[in-house]
């Protein structure tokens, strides 16, 4: 058994690398073709598993299901006719999903644009992150699972606000030791990685890396792993684009389809070929800008989607995104996963046997190194060389 120093660090690119001066002297990098959709709640599940997303079936954070929504309070209610001040809807918008998630997820500025009765047919679909590691993602055990079953002890820490310096290992170090590092993707978002608020944010977690290596090499000498990984790149925004106003200018309310659209996704449920031929007709006005995603798209990428996520995908292109997106936003993930922009990055103190790695390889990886079976039903291989 070889013990494993693992961090992930949210959004890092493969470029950013060369500007962290302890991590760039490993010589063991490899590049991560991430998901679609390259969302967190994609990738976490897909690095948790091992399994692809059509078979974990987390996509999108947000999913049509009106029986289960935390805001179906609102279809009842008569909040809908009274309330129309953005800032009141955002109360209320925290006030139920800290109540029933913990958590305030991304997508107010979608949900802000309709009234609170609209609310009512989407609800709330994430793994948990790294700090509360759930036992199984949809019929599938994670990293944390097997391991507890095999008797192995791991320590997470959450590492996603705050300062950095406060990340303390437990002494001795746990066999499997995990630390989430999540602040460079609101940095990259708001600066993109070649800003100075990034190279400064760069250094800080270049000098916990090198600190935290330190710790576990006191311990263990050379024996044992260390590996650091990202799950998804950014691009730069270059063009927001307005859908309500694009069905307009074609005779069409949006309004009067089912949606959701998150930063490069437009997703509807329609209910008959009528509203399906509509809608296409509309969107297929944008095929500068996107297209309608395929059942061969989907299946290309493992991303086969079940109808909670819309039974109609349309998708924007870089460097297009939908104006629900922040306004302080001038970086994004989230599109098709071809372009090397989008590719995270994996970096280790072990050989690795491939320049291009999945996300899925991640777990199996963390499994060969204890020494254990890797389940058949993983779409994923180990890295090692």
């Amino acid at each position: 058994m070889t013990p494993v120093l693992a961090v992930f660090i949210d959004g890092l690119k493969p470029e950013s690398v060369e500007q962290m001066e302890f991590l760039s002297t490993f010589e063991n990098k490899a590049r991560i073709q991430t998901e679609l959709p390259s969302y967190s709640n994609t990738c976490h599940a897909s690095i948790y598993t091992g399994v692809y997303p059509e078979k974990h079936k987390y996509f999108f954070i947000w999913k049509y299901s009106p029986k289960t929504s935390p805001f179906k309070i609102y279809s009842k209610s008569k909040l809908h006719k009274i309330i129309y001040n953005v800032h009141a809807k955002y109360l209320l918008y925290t006030a139920v999903c800290k109540f029933k998630f913990g958590v305030v997820p991304y997508g107010y500025f979608f949900f802000a644009k309709h009234p609170l009765n609209y609310w009512a047919n989407f609800d709330f679909k994430t793994v948990k992150f790294w700090r509360e590691p759930d036992k199984s993602v949809g019929e599938y055990p994670t990293i944390f699972k097997i391991l507890g079953d095999a008797g192995i002890r791991y320590q997470v820490i959450w590492a996603a606000k705050g300062s950095l310096e406060k990340i303390k290992i437990s002494n001795p170090p746990k066999p499997f030791t995990y630390i989430f590092i999540g602040h460079m993707d609101p940095i990259s978002h708001r600066y993109g990685q070649e800003s100075a608020e990034a190279r400064r944010m760069l250094q800080v977690i270049d000098n916990i890396l090198e600190e935290k290596f330190s710790e576990f090499k006191k311990v263990f000498g050379d024996d044992f792993i260390f590996l650091v990984f990202s799950d998804h790149g950014q691009i730069e925004i270059k063009e927001r684009v307005d859908l309500y106003s694009h069905f307009k200018l074609n005779g069409k309310d949006l309004n009067n389809y089912i949606h959701f659209i998150d930063s490069c996704y437009a997703r509807f449920w329609v209910n008959n070929d009528k509203e399906r031929k509509e809608v296409e007709e509309v969107l297929n006005k944008l095929e500068d800008k996107g297209f309608i995603l395929t059942s061969d798209i989907l299946k290309r990428y493992h991303a086969n989607m079940p109808y909670e996520y819309g039974n109609l995908i349309f998708y924007l292109e870089p460097p297009y995104v939908f104006n629900v997106v922040h306004p302080k936003a001038v970086f994004m993930h989230g599109y098709l996963p071809e372009s090397p922009d989008l590719d995270g990055v994996c970096v280790a103190n072990r050989k690795i046997k491939s320049f291009y790695i999945k996300l899925q390889d991640i777990a199996p990886s963390i499994l060969q190194t204890f020494g254990l079976k890797i389940p058949d039903y993983m779409d994923g291989e180990p890295i090692w060389k």
